[in-house]
């Protein structure tokens, strides 16, 4: 395998995970300090417009007529956002209906169709003035869907969305002509359909219909006039139905009225809250949805709001700004991702991490493989003891690279090793010259220091020489 043969960019997740966890605390703090800046700015602002929008003080220099109009604007205000959440309930359940409801489930070009015609006759003598009564009672019971609550519970649905599938209409004896020996005796007729998906669903409603008339006629029978209900006529079909198909249509398109509505409003608002001068529309919501009757409360809960949506985006942008660093960034902050790339270079070691660092941080590091248990001296004398295994019968030995030139010679010495050491190629081009006179060649690279392109770089022109890469030192 070559020494300056990459991997293509690839993300080790649990590396990036601790990259990120040891970001944690900066962007936390960023997260507080913009936090702290919206609140104070908005506690600010709100009290601003809550004073605005207190119609009860008429303000020093205020006149009369500025005053009233004032007031007018506050109170259209209101009426509008009032009005916009009673549209904002309309189109949920308008949402639900047009989700949910059978009719709009409805093929309408094979519509199952149930019919059925009922007579109801009471004796001649006694019909005059009963006869629109009982035949609009009988409707009314049946237009009203109480009887299909078991219906609606078996099927998981809306009680309502099955009334709606039914269509009552009725003529009494003054408007209708029965064929039948007692015609005379007529109080009129009854005409029930039922349309759904599926004749087995039609067919349900239509027997329990016709169960709930028996019910009715045995309460009036009773109650008001002795009378006989009879089913002339019951059938089945599938049709084409242009009316269902409109309804389907305009339940649909319903939701585009509702917002335009909205919308029309929304304009109103912002012309309102720029007449008065306000910080923006969302003022007359947060002043109508929080207001208590307390000025601070409303300032207090407002600006809250804003400093925790401020707080989260920061935290969000900064972990995203760790995450494109980490897989797109030319300095790498871990062991891990410097040897994940650079597959080809042996690791001679890891030196501890440079610099002061929380217990958090030394956590993090442990987690990483950038620190371990061993004390400073140790983990030299270990790195000392493989670099001198992998140089074994090699008389000249050459240190450079690209991280921090006294930090290399601080290393050497401290790992006690007999090695020339030089700057990089790109500080002294003069030291590319003499490589090919070493047997190896040693790179120490930094963490957050070091460029990847420069590594690369520097892998390849080794690589044209006759000395050896005998592998790196991440510091």
């Amino acid at each position: 395998m070559d020494n300056n043969e990459q991997r293509p960019i690839e993300i080790n997740l649990k590396d990036l995970l601790f990259v990120i966890l040891r970001k944690t605390g900066i962007i936390l703090f960023a997260g507080i300090v913009f936090a702290g800046a919206i609140f104070g700015y908005k506690t600010f602002r709100v009290s601003n417009d809550v004073d605005i929008l207190d119609t009860s003080i008429q303000y020093d220099g205020e006149s009369d007529a500025d005053y009233q109009e004032r007031v007018l604007k506050v109170n259209r205000a209101q009426d509008l956002i009032q009005s916009n959440d009673v549209l904002n309930n309309q189109i949920e359940n308008q949402r639900q209906y047009v989700t949910n409801s059978i009719l709009m489930q409805i093929n309408t070009e094979n519509e199952a169709v149930t019919t059925a015609n009922l007579v109801v006759t009471i004796d001649g003598n006694q019909a005059t003035g009963v006869d629109m009564a009982l035949v609009s009672s009988y409707a009314q019971d049946i237009s009203s869907g109480v009887y299909l609550s078991g219906l609606a519970e078996e099927m998981d649905t809306n009680q309502g969305y099955l009334a709606e599938l039914i269509e009552v209409n009725y003529k009494t004896s003054s408007s209708v002509v029965v064929d039948s020996a007692d015609a005379s005796g007529s109080a009129g007729t009854i005409a029930i359909e039922v349309v759904g998906p599926t004749t087995e669903l039609t067919n349900k409603i239509m027997d329990l219909i016709l169960e709930q008339v028996e019910v009715k006629h045995a309460e009036l029978d009773e109650t008001m006039i002795s009378h006989i209900v009879t089913l002339v006529g019951r059938q089945n079909s599938y049709i084409v139905d242009n009316d269902t198909r409109d309804s389907q249509y305009n339940a649909a398109n319903r939701f585009e009225s509702l917002q335009k509505q909205i919308s029309t409003n929304e304009e109103a608002l912002d012309t309102i809250a720029s007449e008065l001068n306000l910080s923006g529309a969302d003022s007359l919501y947060e002043y109508f949805s929080f207001n208590d009757g307390s000025e601070s409360s409303l300032s207090v809960k407002t600006a809250f709001k804003y400093a925790a949506f401020g707080f989260v985006a920061v935290v969000a942008i900064g972990i995203f700004v760790v995450v494109i660093k980490y897989v797109f960034g030319r300095k790498f902050s871990t062991q891990a991702k410097f040897f994940g790339r650079f597959i080809g270079l042996s690791k001679i070691g890891v030196t501890k991490p440079l610099g002061r660092r929380s217990r958090f941080e030394q956590f993090i590091d442990l987690k990483t493989d950038d620190d371990s248990t061993l004390s400073e001296d140790d983990n030299n004398k270990l790195i000392a003891a493989n670099l001198s295994n992998l140089t074994l019968g090699m008389e000249k030995i050459l240190v450079t690279g690209t991280a921090d030139a006294d930090k290399i010679k601080d290393l050497i010495k401290k790992l006690g090793v007999k090695a020339d050491v030089k700057e990089s190629f790109f500080a002294d081009p003069k030291v590319l010259e003499s490589v090919s006179g070493y047997d190896g060649v040693i790179l120490v690279e930094q963490r957050n220091y070091s460029d990847c392109k420069l590594i690369t770089k520097e892998i390849m022109l080794i690589s044209n020489t006759n000395a050896k890469l005998i592998g790196a030192i991440v510091i």
